[in-house]
């Protein structure tokens, strides 16, 4: 992956995974909605999160689901789970090539990257949270060039997602290294494992793009550091 200035790095499924934070947060979803309806199974609510993971948001839309969500953000430093090698291989790319963060995450993120040492090492940080344009709007990536003042060509995008790096980054003339999924989490405690397998289902059904001049599929950043 040589001949580009600067890489753009995603967090989630980059450098630390996201699924505990989402299974934290839809576990607590769950049991806050059992405490206000009797009613509520797992299968029902399990149905609900398929729902959701296709695009209709049910569970956004709930006060149980914000209550969770506030939860799951205080403890984010806990349920956060490096992806392994990431942190040692953003040390070794930022030596080679100028390293931004650009990601949709909370606040809570940059404190987990401060204490990894990412923060130090990477030249800037760019999350949606902080500065109030969020991915698949591709005016995220392009506040990251313009601090970095290079041409979209010279410049490497690494994410996990089609709709919310490769389409984007691609749109404004910047290549692609697509990290693959990696299933290697720990399940948080409390976490009921159904709900763990019904998630890693509809996970593992993420698009994934082709290959071609300008993307490449990887396992993961440390596979892209040696290649740098």
């Amino acid at each position: 992956m040589t001949g580009y200035s600067a890489t753009a790095l995603d967090v989630g499924g980059v450098i630390y995974y996201d699924e505990p934070f989402e299974l934290a947060w839809l576990q607590g979803t769950f049991e806050r909605l059992c405490a206000t309806d009797p009613g509520m199974t797992l299968g029902t609510f399990t149905e609900q999160v398929d729902r959701h993971y296709s695009g209709d948001e049910i569970l956004v839309r709930s006060e149980e689901a914000a209550e969770s969500w506030m939860r799951v953000r205080g403890a984010w430093s806990e349920l956060a789970q490096e992806i392994p090698g990431a942190v040692r291989a953003i040390d070794e790319l930022s030596r080679e090539t100028r390293t931004v963060i650009v990601a949709n995450q909370p606040p809570e993120c940059a404190g987990v990257l401060s204490v990894w040492g990412v923060g130090a090492a990477c030249e800037a940080v760019f999350l949606d949270s902080l500065v109030g344009v969020a991915k698949p709007d591709p005016a995220l990536l392009g506040m990251a060039l313009d601090h970095l003042g290079l041409p979209p060509a010279d410049l490497l995008v690494v994410g996990n997602r089609v709709d919310h790096d490769v389409l984007p980054a691609l749109g404004l003339g910047c290549a692609v290294a697509f990290v693959m999924e990696d299933a290697g989490y720990r399940r948080p405690s409390g976490v009921h494992p159904d709900l763990d397998r019904a998630y890693r289902a509809i996970r593992s059904s993420r698009p994934v793009p082709t290959e071609g001049e300008r993307v490449t599929i990887i396992p993961s950043l440390a596979e892209l550091s040696t290649r740098v």
